[in-house]
């Protein structure tokens, strides 16, 4: 059927009822899981005794000696509610009992890392300050690391010998000992050193540095002569800062502040550059300086900054005093690995875990921390008759048998294929695939040539559509050649060229009631921006248009000479393109109005038609509405209102579905499989899904004609995979 313009009538259906009542169930769920937080209640006995037992550091754990040992042996694996000091203390004085009886000791069947992944369920409870509530700190270095010694220069950590129980995957660099800081002094120290000196007189209030500088900063322990050292592979890592505790505009106000500090510290004459895109704000000086990334995501506490991390090894942070980390992150220094969890898989930043990337997976993997699936995992898939190493075994030999075709492998991974960004994480199979030809990498059988990691974008990636990350495309070498003016550019070029390449797409004419022809003459979509850039944050966060660069006016010119002089000046605020339903457009307009009234911001409206007749959009559920979505200065902060998350959560999923506008058709239900995305499952459920995911896109690895023994990643069909054939 068709409509006006002679366009094909698209329709969502029942869409509009569908997000909001998504929304609306989220918003419940998360307020009924806030307040479960808060109620009194009284505790039981045992709980009080492990109460008592979690507020133990390590300067008072002898107190454990008060608790017999036969009751500790029969108790500690059930209390989660301790710190994981106190309960490693309580280990090794078990295990060092001479009078225990058999079977009143831990036992060969416990799992260190299974009693962490429910302890961290009690770490999320927000009763109890975070400073005090099970973090790790380098003074609990003597109980969280029992296989470790100290000198002043270092502690070494001494790994376990083999294997762990359950399944290792990309463990093949895994180091047999390691050494970090043995202070927090010395930690401080080698930080300054580490950051280049860019966050010196910073005030530390309300600002916390966690990621892999962090992890860097502690492996990089002084040389035998007491030199100060800087571990290669953290040579490129960004200064990743969160803000927590703090308003919209007060972070905007310590944003402003950092960068101060940042220009302060830079060597005189340097250019600089602010770079906004969804979920970030970056700093670019001179190469090699450090890179200065905020995350704009309003949390709580730094606790809740490390407990929304991916991997293990990175969930720790600096707060400018204090190291602290979570109790899976000193596991995964003590033994060399990341515990897997679904959350790795279908993690969500509004979740409390996000997922991973198979990006940094593989480049974490290459510095030593691969990935360990615990035995409660594969023990879960004996109820749906699945053996992991069998599957395995077959994937190993489907990509052994192919590997020796080629002798440099230009590409490790599956290409993304539209928005699903970590395609070998979609189930384990492909997984085991890359995982084996990471391997083969690693042990020099082929030789990896695709150039590694050197782009000017950061890393906290998410789907495409989502836009969250700033690499312009082409991407722009982070590297020494760098230029601040050029990479400008290269971002504004990146926004001219994505609207184009979208509008490009459009076969069915959808665009052209909104006065979209083509490419060439985009009307309202020039204002299209899915990063800003200025010199400065007060520039960045200023309500004055700035002069569009040359190269983007003059390729307008060069298309229409209808332009407005206006339309050659651009804001600073992000405007991203969104198909949905006009419906939908309203009710996103009520909630975000009514949150930041709550707030106390000033009013915005989030959605804007792209049309000036209002009659084109029809008043009915199912109408489709062409969208302006404005992200500005105060709205750019995750978590700020719950239902403002949602929403936006809700538009990214619309946009996710109009990725491509040839494909117009099934809307409602390509729409419902967005929804889907974020369905919750039992984790063993989810995980015997993942591992038994046969419907993916079968790939090979085939010789590049058009050069000497090398190969990549080529589609073969969509279809079934069939082990290893």
């Amino acid at each position: 059927m068709y409509g006006a313009y002679g366009r094909l009538a698209v329709s969502w259906g029942n869409s509009f009822h569908l997000a909001k009542e998504a929304i609306e169930k989220s918003v419940n769920e998360h307020q009924q899981k806030q307040n479960s937080r808060i109620v009194n209640h009284v505790p039981r006995l045992v709980d009080l005794a492990a109460e008592r037992l979690g507020n133990l550091s390590a300067e008072n754990s002898n107190s454990l000696d008060d608790i017999p040992p036969v009751i500790l042996g029969l108790h500690i694996w059930k209390w989660h509610k301790v710190s994981y000091p106190a309960f490693r203390c309580g280990l090794q004085s078990l295990f060092s009992d001479p009078d225990l009886k058999d079977g009143e000791g831990p036992g060969p069947s416990k799992d260190i890392d299974e009693w962490i992944l429910l302890n961290e369920k009690w770490l999320r409870d927000g009763r109890a300050e975070w400073q005090q509530h099970g973090l790790v700190t380098l003074n609990d270095a003597d109980s969280v690391f029992p296989n470790s010694t100290a000198t002043l220069s270092g502690r070494t950590i001494t790994r376990p010998d083999g294997s762990l129980p359950g399944f290792e995957i990309l463990c093949g660099a895994r180091e047999p000992s390691i050494t970090i800081q043995p202070s927090v002094d010395a930690f401080k120290r080698t930080f300054e050193h580490m950051s280049d000196g860019l966050l010196k007189n910073l005030n530390w209030s309300n600002v916390f540095v966690a990621g892999g500088i962090v992890l860097g900063t502690l492996l990089s322990v002084d040389t035998a002569d007491g030199q100060l050292h800087r571990d290669p592979r953290w040579s490129s890592s960004d200064i990743d800062v969160y803000i927590y505790g703090l308003s919209p505009t007060e972070a905007n106000e310590k944003v402003g502040h950092i960068f101060d500090t940042f220009c302060a510290n830079l060597p005189p004459g340097s250019q600089t550059l602010v770079v906004r895109n969804c979920s970030t704000i970056t700093f670019y000086a001179q190469y090699p300086l450090r890179r200065i990334q905020i995350v704009l995501k309003l949390v709580e506490s730094p606790k809740t900054v490390l407990l929304n991390f991916d991997l293990d090894i990175c969930a720790m942070g600096w707060d400018g005093a204090t190291l602290w980390m979570l109790p899976r992150t000193a596991r995964a220094l003590e033994v060399g690995c990341n515990v897997f969890t679904m959350g790795l898989i279908h993690g969500h930043y509004l979740s409390d875990r996000r997922a991973s990337t198979q990006e940094r997976l593989f480049k974490y993997a290459d510095k030593g921390y691969g990935i360990r699936i615990l035995p409660s995992y594969i023990s879960s898939l004996a109820t749906v008759d699945l053996d992991i190493a069998s599957i395995a075994a077959e994937q190993r030999k489907w990509t052994t048998t192919r590997a020796p075709e080629v002798r440099v492998l230009l590409d490790l991974m599956p290409p993304r294929v539209g928005y699903r960004a970590s395609r070998c994480l979609t189930g384990f199979r492909v997984f085991m695939r890359c995982a084996i030809l990471w391997e083969l990498v690693h042990r020099g059988t082929i030789t990896l040539g695709g150039g590694g990691n050197v782009w000017a974008g950061t890393d906290y990636h998410q789907d495409a559509m989502t836009t969250y990350d700033d690499t312009p495309s082409p991407p722009y070498k982070w590297d020494k050649d760098f230029d601040v003016l050029k990479f400008e550019q290269a971002l504004h070029w990146s926004n001219a060229m994505d609207i184009s390449n979208w509008i490009s797409t459009d076969t069915g004419r959808r665009l052209e009631p909104y006065g979209v022809v083509d490419e060439r003459d985009s009307s309202e979509l020039d204002k299209y921006q899915r990063t800003v850039c200025a010199n400065s944050v007060d520039d960045l966060f200023s309500d004055e248009k700035t002069p569009k660069p040359a190269n983007v006016v003059n390729r307008k010119r060069k298309q229409s000479t209808t332009r407005k002089e206006e339309e050659e000046l651009m804001e600073k605020d992000l405007m991203l393109q969104v198909l949905l339903p006009c419906k939908f457009a309203d009710y996103a307009n009520d909630v975000v109005s009514q949150a930041q009234a709550q707030a106390g911001l000033p009013q915005t409206q989030l959605l804007t038609p792209v049309t000036s007749d209002l009659d084109q959009l029809e008043d009915t559920d199912r109408a489709e509405g062409l969208f302006l979505w404005r992200i500005g200065k105060e709205l750019m902060w995750q978590q700020l209102h719950r239902g403002v998350d949602e929403v936006f959560e809700m538009l990214y999923a619309f946009r996710r579905v109009n990725e491509h506008l040839r494909v117009a058709y099934a809307q409602e239900s390509r729409f419902r499989a967005e929804l889907a995305r974020r369905e919750v499952y039992d984790e063993f459920d989810a995980f015997a899904r993942w591992v038994e995911n046969r419907s993916l896109l079968t790939r090979d690895i085939r010789r590049d004609p058009d050069s000497d023994g090398s190969g990549r990643f080529m589609d073969d069909f969509f279809g079934y995979l069939d082990g290893g054939d």
